[in-house]
């Protein structure tokens, strides 16, 4: 049983016990990884942008107008998907690449890929076991960064918190009401109102899982995923909470704190993986909004750390030369199953028109 400030996370409530019936997050994940693992790409990536192309109606990133074009470069992104992007797709990614030589293998050749080739990459909240935290855990994440928002209060762990990692807040800063992930030159209403957002979702997230699994490692770890023309570098400044995510960057010095004073026996962390290598210059925006949307790391539902529109940032895409894509699409299709997998896409089209 886990006791905090704001509430006993084992009995039920009575509004708890109502059933939504919404289809849950996890839930949607995992219908979704199973019609992908059939090779069903068309009704996962038509849900994915139903859901995100909304957010670029006014946008130059992207011409949401374009469906078809942006469902063919999908699923090419699909065709050619390495394991590693397979088994983040399952959620077993962080556990599995501990004992799974195949897929260690995988992910080791498109780390060295990764360092002359447009990427994605990911983060995702386990332990060193890679269990993501439980629902009940996750709680009491939500209740310490609720605690670190406080106003017009002296905060219980914020100071503790913001000395975990460099630069620390002074004690005197601190009892003032300076916040280290907070404050950019003063107090930030975004970020405020950001991990507001993202405590909400976390509470919604557990109170749609069964009582029973409340206290079960949820199926999908928590995750961050973003573009980088040259991830290695984009990482290492990730782990070192330089031009980072203050969302998971918080997250993350809240769960070693919580380790640290013995709350959690568990030391939860941000495991670090490339798990997409980028072929096409049309890809460079499409590839992170679909990625984002696909493994669902946004603040409002619970399940990961992104907050703004994916896309934005994907200007280092143009200058890569044209021959470096030739060079990059010619390893893609003799390194992956794209074209045997692209073929199986035209067969079952073509089997559509044909019964339609």
């Amino acid at each position: 049983m886990v006791n905090t400030r704001s509430g006993n996370y084992c009995q039920p409530t009575e509004e708890e016990n109502i059933v939504s019936a919404a289809e849950t997050l996890t839930d949607r994940r995992n219908r979704w990884a199973i019609l992908l693992k059939q090779q069903h790409y068309l009704p996962v990536v038509s849900e994915v942008f139903d859901e995100e192309l909304p957010k670029y109606l006014n946008s130059t990133m992207i011409n949401s107008a374009e469906r078809i074009m942006l469902l063919r470069e999908c699923a090419l992104i699909l065709a050619s998907a390495p394991l590693v992007f397979q088994a983040v797709v399952n959620g077993t990614l962080v556990k599995k690449i501990l004992t799974d030589p195949i897929l260690q293998r995988d992910h080791a050749l498109i780390q060295d890929r990764a360092h002359s080739t447009p990427s994605i990459y990911l983060h995702q909240l386990a332990d060193e076991h890679g269990m993501a935290p439980t629902p009940t855990q996750y709680m009491v994440i939500r209740d310490l960064i609720l605690d670190y928002l406080a106003v017009g209060q002296t905060s219980q762990h914020a100071r503790y918190i913001d000395s975990i990692t460099p630069p620390t807040i002074s004690p005197s800063a601190s009892s003032l009401g300076n916040r280290k992930y907070l404050h950019t030159t003063t107090r930030s209403a975004a970020r405020v109102s950001t991990l507001h957002r993202f405590c909400a979702g976390i509470e919604r997230l557990y109170l749609e899982t069964p009582v029973h699994l409340r206290s079960s490692p949820m199926r999908f770890p928590p995750g961050e995923c973003g573009y980088s023309k040259s991830s290695h570098i984009r990482l290492a400044q990730h782990r070192a909470h330089q031009s980072s995510n203050y969302v998971m960057n918080l997250v993350e010095d809240i769960c070693t704190y919580l380790h640290t004073t013995k709350r959690f026996e568990q030391h939860f962390r941000m495991h670090q993986f490339i798990i997409y290598l980028i072929f096409r210059p049309e890809q460079a925006a499409v590839v992170e909004i679909f990625c984002s949307g696909l493994l669902q790391v946004w603040v409002d539902r619970g399940g990961g750390f992104n907050a703004y529109p994916a896309g934005r940032s994907v200007a280092t895409a143009k200058r890569v030369s044209r021959v470096e894509w030739e060079g990059h699409e010619r390893w893609t299709r003799q390194m992956s199953p794209v074209e045997e997998n692209m073929r199986t896409q035209r067969e079952r089209a073509e089997e559509r028109r044909r019964q339609s």
